[in-house]
């Protein structure tokens, strides 16, 4: 006798299941963009000594970088968690 093994195809993830996973990721990735941006200028004010200045100064050259991975990040996250290849 013969038996066919009857396998059911796994749930695919909807896009709203996706959508929140993909959410969940950015928040963790880009909370820890954030603290390392901000304990960089935390850190380059106490070493430097910075003014206003150079307050503004650090600011505009680690929050750019910051903000264009966190844009990454969340393009990446929500490119990858809708692909149908990745679907669970």
């Amino acid at each position: 006798m013969s038996h066919s093994a009857s396998h059911s195809a796994p749930a695919s993830k909807t896009k709203l299941v996706a959508f929140l996973t993909a959410i969940g990721a950015i928040v963790l990735i880009g909370a820890e963009i954030w603290l390392a941006a901000l304990a960089a200028l935390w850190a380059a004010d106490g070493f430097f000594d910075l003014a206003t200045v150079g307050d503004l100064i650090a600011i505009a050259v680690i929050v750019p970088p910051a903000l264009w991975a966190t844009w990454m990040t969340a393009k990446l996250a929500i490119s990858a968690e809708m692909n149908p290849e990745n679907a669970d």
